[in-house]
């Protein structure tokens, strides 16, 4: 399946993204998780011959350059980029699939812009991940103080490519996983390796929604949407149902595995749901 490196210009910031397939074919924008990037989908991409798959590093992630000084990562903050990908791609109307922090980007942009999306499908995720009330001003204060009072802790440096390979493995994927997120996330300086995301970005959100905010996006999404859950998921099984619930058209599945089920698990499995699902009227 023919693959292909684009930058985009997304306000001051150069976006990397990756494709698959020809822009003549029905458009998918692919969005990933946290601390990873575009190569979650390449075990996933090429059993979709028929689409274009567009999968962007977001800012701080991957190949994508970082947001500037005195910048903040929120999920609703990217919702802004991803809506500035789709333009510059020229998508009038698109399917959109996200993995876990991609997800729950997805998910509000799909609540937000409901005329743009054919289709909506979530891995491992149904929404964003919610804060309770009680939560908050504790959540703001840690948040504060990583922010105030510490400095920001550098990346961890490898000896050598293997073992920054080896030490993203140890946190939840397969080697051959992060061999394939390490193409587009390890860089080298003075003889170390190490990860190149934004370290911004393991610091504590200021603020997350709540429950509530998060049904009112549930509530808003129009398209049909797919959502494959895992066994070992980062939301319990009950949230996820309870809050699909909250979705008209729905069709949630649970597979056997962990959180990158369509990167290093049964990803023939992942992509047959999926098929079907896209192929369906809707």
């Amino acid at each position: 399946m023919t693959t292909n490196e684009l930058t985009v210009k997304v306000g001051n910031l150069s976006v990397a993204v990756k494709t698959w397939g020809h822009a003549d074919k029905p458009p998918v924008l692919a969005l990933h998780g946290w601390l990873d990037n575009a190569a979650t989908f390449d075990c996933l991409a090429p059993y979709f011959p028929d689409y274009y798959w567009i999968a962007p590093d977001m800012p701080g992630h991957g190949l994508s350059e970082n947001r500037g000084a005195g910048a903040e990562y929120s999920l609703w903050s990217y919702c802004t980029e991803v809506m500035q990908v789709a333009n510059a791609m020229e998508l009038d109307r698109f399917t959109l699939i996200g993995h876990s922090m991609g997800g729950g980007i997805a998910s509000l942009l799909a609540g937000l812009f409901p005329q743009r999306l054919g289709k909506l499908v979530l891995l491992d995720v149904l929404g964003a991940i919610a804060t309770g009330t009680g939560e908050m001003i504790p959540q703001m204060q840690k948040a504060l103080s990583q922010r105030v009072d510490k400095p920001l802790r550098k990346a961890g440096q490898y000896p050598s490519y293997e073992a920054a390979v080896n030490a993203r493995a140890r946190v939840g994927v397969s080697t051959k996983a992060a061999e394939l997120l390490g193409k587009r996330g390890i860089r080298e300086a003075e003889g170390y390796w190490y990860w190149g995301h934004d370290q911004r970005l393991t610091r504590k959100s200021l603020l997350s929604l709540t429950e509530e905010q998060v049904a009112v996006f549930l509530q808003a999404i129009e398209c049909p949407v797919l959502v494959l859950g895992s066994t070992e998921a980062v939301f319990a099984e009950e949230v996820i149902e309870r809050r699909a619930a909250l979705v008209r058209d729905i069709q949630l599945e649970m597979l056997p595995g962990g959180h990158h089920q369509h990167l290093d698990g049964d990803v023939e499995s992942v992509a047959t749901l999926i098929q079907g699902f896209l192929e369906k009227p809707g």
